[in-house]
């Protein structure tokens, strides 16, 4: 039996580990929009530069008994390790309670790391499914298509409402996803030719809506090469001029209100601006149910963060696992956690 993972992000990625691991009878394959893995844990790529332009850090919180497998894991295997430097003005008081880590080749390495040994074909748009018996076409924005028996969105679930499903999406249901919110957020990477002065923190939050997070990405992820800076927008910021400037002119706004903060750093020999439309889920679908049934037969379902209680990473692996029991429940496979078998 195949199945098709829409999205290479942290859901999609560890759906797939999932599956490969306990259920190595299914054939798994992703396909992804964007060029890299990652979704929202991006890193962004350019020329002999690279900056984790969405998700910073993670962070464990010692209560959390069901992520702990998976950062055992990534420890284990050098994917992350613990953030050696400090975070000024967090809004979420942390304490003894939790620990940050990061990732030294960029956020994007764990879902490199799950996705490892899969067919993933990246630059690759769903654009709409067409039921065939018991199989499913699905086609790209390249026109081109392959059936598979099963198929498994893990993308926003907003973008749902972008593809054909051959009429197996209810009204109801298209209505619940338009429903679904999330807050966007404006990026932008800074790279420094010169040396820069010295500042006693790695990542400070401002009371600010241009500048609201700023980070030395080189130093958090001890990365040797010209000093690298990231910069978050406010959500209400970016709400205030999502589709009323392009991300070039609060590139601008934001790299002029970084100078007003910090008039001591040099001017930049690049700055790349990124806008996330999809930031973070800030109201999730309805009830919150953890996944969605498009259809039972062929099986579509969705899921993620975007039908969780709550975004973050420990989420959407709880997510990718109820995504996995639904396609073994379809297929008749046992059900068999990846926590489970990964190494303790």
């Amino acid at each position: 039996m195949s199945v098709l993972i829409v999205g290479a992000g942290f859901t999609g990625s560890v759906l797939c580990k999932t599956l490969r691991a306990t259920a190595p009878e299914l054939t798994v394959t992703v396909w992804e929009k964007s060029r890299g893995a990652g979704g929202r844990q991006a890193t962004k790529r350019d020329g002999e530069h690279s900056c984790d332009i969405g998700a910073q850090y993670l962070t464990h919180w010692r209560s959390d008994e069901f992520f702990k497998p998976y950062i055992r894991e990534l420890k284990s295997t050098n994917v992350i390790e613990k953030l050696t430097g400090n975070i000024v003005n967090a809004p979420t008081k942390y304490g003894g309670d939790c620990t940050h880590y990061v990732a030294q080749k960029g956020m994007n390495s764990l879902s490199k790391y799950f996705l490892s040994g899969t067919n993933v074909f990246y630059g690759t748009k769903v654009t709409a499914l067409k039921m065939v018996g018991d199989q499913i076409e699905v086609i790209n924005d390249q026109g081109r298509s392959a059936v598979f028996d099963a198929v498994v969105f893990t993308i926003p679930a907003p973008q749902l409402l972008d593809i054909d499903m051959d009429n197996k999406m209810m009204p109801e249901t298209r209505e619940s996803i338009s429903q679904v919110e999330f807050t966007p957020r404006f990026s932008l990477m800074v790279v420094f030719e010169t040396e820069v002065p010295t500042f006693d923190w790695v990542m400070k939050y401002h009371d600010d809506d241009v500048c609201r997070f700023v980070v030395w990405d080189n130093v958090k992820r001890s990365q040797g090469l010209d000093p690298t800076m990231l910069i978050h927008s406010s959500a209400v910021y970016a709400v205030k001029n999502t589709d009323v400037k392009t991300k070039e002119e609060v590139g601008t706004e934001m790299l002029e209100r970084l100078k007003e903060l910090y008039p001591e750093l040099p001017a930049p020999k690049k700055a790349i601006p990124h806008f996330w439309r999809y930031g973070q889920v800030y109201k999730p679908f309805s009830g919150a149910p953890g996944l969605l049934d498009i259809s039972n037969k062929p099986l579509v379902i969705a899921g993620g963060d975007s039908f969780m209680t709550t975004s973050n990473l420990s989420m959407c692996a709880k997510a990718a696992e109820m995504l996995a029991n639904r396609i073994k429940d379809a297929f008749n496979v046992p059900k068999v956690a990846l926590q489970d078998i990964l190494p303790s």
